[in-house]
């Protein structure tokens, strides 16, 4: 594979060596010369690199192998131990800065970083030269345009029909001329396509050897980060439960009280066992309380909005992620009881902001396809609106767009009804599909929300951009949730995005907290912060772990 590269590159410099040969005068050689030391250095800067970048990432993928064929319980023990992993400086030097920081996120019990924060599209074509070299073929190509012009400039400049040997000499003249200008021209054009289609080749390659050796150790040296995210949080449950296994129940409970067929499924119907006597109790207790994450206008840092997003302050375990008792509910159907419940808060809290002065935001609450299908969504919004006399602008409702898909229609009609109540409908955790959403019904809410764990906003700033511009079409606006780091901020914001939620600006926070952000002046935007692009987030996400940050 290594020779197959050179030859490549071999080509395309005898190619310009056989074009200068070939050359019919001074000029015209002058000229090709040119092109053929500007293709040289193109070669040189950034061919070579995308070539040893990709044997180097071929190196790490025999790397892996190597350390997935070790007798041990971490193959990353093995590989860290490598000093020339790649066996390529520059990708070499990359793994030992990826390396260093690793092992002080193993020693602090942190989550581990992704290979891509350090090795990744964007760095390998930085380091090649890429925004430099794709200009090469358009120049060869400009060069090839100023040698026709200049061959036909040399050709006619001096005509004269004084004499049958003037003419003859002019008609030589000319034709010397136009021959340097086709040839130039002919050459530029040749020279560009050739070192083009090398050249996006070669960097194709290299980028599926990239693709390969991520592949490859995220499955068996370090898993990708929302893997890990997803097996802590997994653990995190299975010990909650535990816990709760253990707590004495109140008196007349009974395990037997709990049979029936939704609780066969193993270790999930176990889990209700345990679980939903504690959840009814606690809601009985007002143990579920809700965070609440502010939304920015991303320009001046203004908190425009709200999410919440609920928890459950345990009377014994403290509080508690929602990854502990969301899927169980969702399996069950009893989030639409709970979702009720934490919609009637947020109302409450909101008459509580009107009575004590405190200008109130809008709050936006998640209704799931379990809600629409259970409940009379719009009556009941209608009626606790009524009971706390609060307006509908001061409440958004996040409606899932996997209800939208999944419901036949019914959310369309929820939407609708809703809006005639003057109620803003947004819908959450849009993937950019538009073509999705218009086979089941027309768009008529009021905005979405774009989920950035679907996107690397890195390499798909022009999806990005498109999505922004189709919103504009149809007169949505459009809200980035997930927002993590200044590079996704920057990209967003090119791409026309107004507001935005995420950790990059906060975290989830309890309702005091948010009122005293929310009357803070707006802290003053950090162009210094530089955050690696991450991996994009895998689409099989539990829509419960949406609940849980964005």
């Amino acid at each position: 594979m290594k020779r197959f590269y050179y030859l490549l590159a071999v080509i395309i410099l005898m190619c310009g060596g056989v074009l200068a040969a070939f050359a019919p005068d001074v000029l015209s050689m002058i000229i090709v010369a040119f092109m053929c030391l500007l293709t040289a250095g193109g070669m040189f800067w950034g061919l070579f690199p995308v070539i040893r970048f990709a044997i180097g990432l071929e190196n790490g993928q025999k790397s892996v192998r190597r350390a997935e064929e070790v007798q041990t319980d971490s193959p990353w023990l093995a590989i860290a131990q490598q000093e020339k992993f790649f066996r390529q400086k520059t990708l070499d030097g990359l793994f030992r800065e990826y390396r260093d920081k690793v092992q002080g996120q193993k020693e602090s019990g942190q989550i581990l970083s992704d290979i891509e924060e350090y090795i990744n599209e964007d760095i390998l074509g930085l380091m090649s030269w890429r925004g430099v070299i794709m200009q090469i073929p358009g120049i060869m190509t400009g060069i090839g345009i100023l040698g026709t012009f200049v061959g036909l400039i040399l050709g006619i400049r001096e005509i004269g029909f004084g004499t049958v040997e003037a003419a003859l000499s002019s008609v030589q003249q000319i034709l010397a001329g136009i021959d340097t200008a086709f040839y130039t021209s002919i050459v530029g054009v040749i020279l560009s396509i050739l070192f083009n289609i090398f050249y996006n080749v070669l960097y194709n390659v290299m980028n599926r050897e990239l693709g390969i050796f991520a592949m490859g150790f995220h499955r068996y040296v370090i898993p990708t980060v929302e893997e890990q995210k997803r097996y802590r949080e997994y653990r995190e449950a299975r010990q909650v439960i535990e816990l709760l296994s253990r707590i004495p129940k109140n008196k007349g409970f009974s395990l037997s009280n709990t049979q029936n067929p939704a609780y066969t499924d193993g270790g999930r119907g176990e889990n209700e066992q345990i679980l939903m006597p504690q959840i009814l109790e606690g809601l009985k207790n007002r143990e579920f309380i809700f965070y609440l994450q502010p939304r920015y206008e991303l320009k001046s840092r203004k908190i425009i909005g709200a999410e919440a997003l609920v928890r459950w302050k345990h009377k014994t375990l403290g509080i508690l992620s929602p990854s502990v008792f969301i899927p169980v509910l969702e399996n069950n159907g009893y989030i639409a009881k709970l979702d009720q419940y934490i919609w009637e808060e947020v109302c409450r809290l909101i008459r509580q902001w009107i009575d004590t002065g405190i200008r109130p935001v809008p709050i936006s609450v998640n209704v799931t396809k379990t809600d629409i299908l259970a409940i009379d969504v719009a009556g009941f919004f209608a009626e606790i609106l009524e009971k706390y006399r609060i307006p509908p602008r001061y409440l958004e409702i996040d409606i899932a767009e996997n209800a939208y898909l999944q419901t036949h229609g019914a959310a369309f009609e929820v939407e609708s009804s809703l809006q005639h109540k003057g109620f803003r409908v947004i819908v959450d955790g849009f993937r950019g599909d538009y073509l999705s959403l218009e086979t089941v019904g027309r768009i008529n809410a009021s905005g979405l929300k774009l989920d950035l764990r679907y996107f690397d906003v890195s390499s798909q700033t022009e999806a990005l951009a498109s999505i922004f511009e189709q919103a504009r079409k149809l007169n949505l606006t459009v809200t980035a949730e997930g927002i993590e780091n200044m590079e996704q901020l920057v990209a967003l914001r090119k791409c026309g995005c107004t507001e935005g939620q995420g950790f990059y600006f906060s975290k989830p926070m309890v309702t005091d907290e948010f009122v005293t952000q929310m009357s803070a002046k707006p802290e003053p935007q950090d162009t210094r912060r530089v955050v690696r692009s991450k991996k994009p987030f895998s689409a099989g996400r539990l829509r419960g772990r949406a609940r849980i940050q964005k």
